[in-house]
């Protein structure tokens, strides 16, 4: 049997393949080069999207608008100088929007308020000795100066200075004057403080209806005996047996009289009495108290 299959005719069929499938390779770019573009969209389409507000967006665009014009308004006749025409205009909102100027000092301090302290203690012969007066106000804002974040115990005097002034003045005339005198009473064997009882019964027996008032005194009135007893320990290394206060006062000069030598207003004092010392001195107290008077009271 003879073969009756010719390779160059396979050849030849490869070649067409080739040719075939090049063919319909550059068919199919063709075809993709001019396919028409995606179509338009309806006209209209895009309109429906723009449509107008509804009545009721309108009227609520209109009254937003008008409360911030009003608020904007109202809040520039507030700050500006007032006149009697300004302060007629914003009397109505002042009571709800008035501008208060001291919101980083709420409570604006216009005098300079300062704690002294003296201490009494026996010697030798028994006999007792009068320290000088020492400020220690004026020792814990030293110790405060160089310091970005200075630490809240370099102004406890300042904040006890607060609270006991306001109980002390919330005291009537006759109380303030007992509260000024002395704590102390004569025992068979000396000296010993007055019983809270009876300084109680004593301040409200002068003017009726205030005993809450009171008590709330002399509870921050022994507060102040405490942190007076341990300055004075510390600052004299004694053992302290009576100690007083006084907080002076002093205001610095009006704006216009600022660069004066002289001092405008003369320093006002209030001294209370002697206090006795009861107490059990805590020594790791003591040592904080040591060494903030060695380091900035000496």
């Amino acid at each position: 049997m003879t073969d009756t299959t010719h390779h160059h005719d396979t050849g030849t069929d490869d070649a067409r393949d080739a040719d075939g499938l090049d063919a319909d390779a550059d068919a199919e770019s063709d075809t993709d080069a001019t396919a028409s573009p995606p179509p338009a969209d309806p006209p209209g389409a895009h309109a429906r999207d723009r449509r107008p507000l509804t009545r009721g967006a309108r009227i609520g665009t209109a009254i937003a608008a008008l409360v911030v014009a009003v608020y904007v308004a109202t809040t520039i006749l507030m700050v500006v100088p007032q006149t009697s025409t300004t302060r007629a205009l914003t009397a109505p909102a002042r009571p709800y929007f008035g501008q208060q100027w001291n919101v980083f000092a709420p409570s604006i301090q216009k005098t300079n308020r300062y704690l002294q302290m003296q201490a009494q203690w026996r010697d030798g012969s028994g006999a007792l000795v009068k320290s000088e007066w020492v400020d220690i106000t004026d020792a814990e804002y030293e110790s405060g100066d160089g310091h970005v974040q200075a630490s809240r115990a370099n102004k406890q005097s300042a904040n006890l200075l607060k609270t006991y002034s306001a109980r002390y003045l919330a005291l009537s005339e006759e109380q303030r004057a007992v509260a000024r005198d002395t704590f102390i009473r004569r025992t068979d064997d000396g000296f010993a403080a007055k019983t809270p009882t009876s300084l109680v019964q004593q301040l409200t027996g002068l003017t009726e209806g205030t005993s809450g008032r009171v008590v709330s005194f002399l509870r921050y009135d022994y507060v102040m005996k405490e942190f007076a007893t341990y300055w004075g320990t510390a600052y004299f290394g004694r053992d302290v047996e009576r100690v007083r206060w006084r907080i002076v006062t002093t205001r610095p000069n009006d704006f216009e009289h600022r660069l004066d030598q002289e001092r405008q207003f003369a320093p006002s004092v209030r001294t209370f009495g002697w206090r006795h010392v009861d107490d059990v001195i805590d020594p790791r107290a003591l040592g904080a108290y040591q060494a903030v008077v060695e380091r900035y009271a000496r």
